[in-house]
């Protein structure tokens, strides 16, 4: 099945409408016609089933046949990604972490991180082509922050929890949420995190968890860190 994506603002039920990249997609790639079905979400937890009416150059309108909302999770997952060097590998680490189940994604320039500038056009586009390749329906935010302290201000609420190779593996049951309190998960960059973020973390109260005894790297670390998490919940 091919997921495609529409805005909230462009579904006037009964009719939605798929623009730019996604109609081009449907009707220059997939050569859908006029009378087949396509499925659609809105990125905000709701499935459309609807059948082509229109089609124009830029633009597919479709009318709703059928819709369904998926069942909420809780708790919440967030990930907070010290970020990479290399554009490819950073690019991976959110696709995999949306894949993965993901509901927020916190980008942050940590202490130790090369200086780069970071195309947000592509990681939100690389989100949205994760969303729809692992058939969800929501659509996890994604923002850049300039430092650690800014993305654990704007991650809200919840158990906070760091990848840690130095942690003890032997740990308590810190998967187990209470009171469906989201997981706010920690991944440093490279470099590992200073001095200075490591007791801003402590301050914070966070856990530190152990990944396993071989040394991972950013992106598949933050990869195995919700994937376990968000195993939880399953």
């Amino acid at each position: 099945m091919n997921l495609f994506y529409a805005k909230p603002e462009h579904i006037h039920r009964p009719l939605l409408q798929l623009e730019g990249g996604e109609a081009d997609h449907a009707l220059k790639v997939l050569r859908y016609r006029k009378g087949d079905e396509i499925h659609v979400t809105d990125g905000e937890g709701i499935h459309y089933t609807a059948q082509i009416t229109e089609t124009g150059k830029g633009h597919l309108i479709a009318e709703i046949t059928e819709e369904r909302s998926a069942a909420e999770h809780k708790p919440k997952v967030i990930i907070l990604i010290g970020l990479i060097r290399k554009r490819d590998r950073l690019e991976y680490a959110v696709e995999k972490c949306v894949e993965l189940g993901a509901d927020r994604i916190l980008l942050f320039r940590g202490d130790h991180s090369e200086k780069q500038n970071v195309r947000m056009d592509r990681i939100e586009a690389t989100v949205l082509s994760a969303m729809k390749q692992s058939l969800r329906l929501t659509l996890p935010d994604c923002q850049l922050y300039q430092n650690l302290s800014d993305a654990l201000k704007a991650s809200g609420k919840g158990k906070l929890i760091m990848a840690d190779e130095t942690a003890d593996d032997q740990q308590q049951k810190i998967t187990e949420s209470p009171s469906n309190e989201a997981f706010r998960l920690i991944v440093g960059p490279e470099g590992g995190f200073s001095r200075q973020e490591r007791d801003l973390l402590d301050q914070a109260g966070a856990a530190a968890y152990s990944l396993g005894l071989n040394r991972l790297r950013t992106e598949t670390a933050a990869a195995v860190m919700v994937d376990r998490f968000t195993r939880t919940q399953r």
